[in-house]
């Protein structure tokens, strides 16, 4: 177990050391002092490249789970405030998002071949930059966008897709109502009926 601990620690302070290396290529925002990297683009790139290289070197299971976990002691042993977990999550999914994109663009054989030649750090850390600068990162607490699982996301997408149906049967095939002078003019015993793409009132 305390190997474990030992491990971790080792390997948190190796993703800071390599978004230190990264601030100095790219230039994005960094602090001072022990806590430089907290809260600040320099916090969203160290979140996004530990779990693109967690998911790469493992699954992208296991570094949701390890990400999860990080969050859940931020919680419990630090009382981490909302904003905090949620652009430590966001970002974490991005980071993920950005392994499976590089599988897709890279063979096994050859994502082995990069991360044994540390030629795929240069690679997690440019998409990191191209989403970072488009605005896809959150880089700090206040951010007002919320982290959404991706069964979350998921949910979401289907509303939103039968919304977008609803709205295209109502458009494709509008319901006519009576006007308030229709139903003055009308006797009231008959009926509205759409013939031919028509709508007439018969008695």
């Amino acid at each position: 177990m305390s190997n474990t601990k030992y491990n971790f620690k080792e390997y948190n302070n190796e993703i800071y050391a390599k978004t230190k290396k990264y601030q100095k290529i790219y230039g994005f925002e960094i602090g001072t002092g022990a806590h430089d990297a907290w809260n600040n683009e320099a916090d969203a790139f160290k979140h996004t490249f530990m779990q693109a290289d967690l998911a790469l070197k493992s699954t992208v299971g296991l570094s949701k789970l390890a990400g999860d976990i990080h969050e859940w002691q931020g919680d419990k042993n630090n009382h981490q405030p909302e904003g905090e977990k949620n652009m430590d999550l966001w970002n974490n999914e991005v980071g993920r998002e950005i392994s499976k994109e590089i599988r897709r663009e890279y063979n096994p054989i050859e994502v082995i071949k990069h991360i044994n030649s540390g030629k795929m750090d240069d690679i997690i850390a440019d998409k990191i930059m191209k989403r970072m600068r488009k605005g896809e990162l959150i880089t700090h607490p206040s951010d007002s966008r919320k982290y959404r699982t991706p069964t979350q996301k998921f949910s979401d997408d289907i509303k939103s897709r039968y919304r977008q149906m609803q709205e295209e049967r109502k458009r494709r095939y509008p319901v006519f109502r009576k006007s308030n002078a229709s139903q003055n003019n009308s006797s009231g015993n008959g009926r509205w009926v759409t013939i031919n793409g028509n709508h007439v009132y018969i008695s």
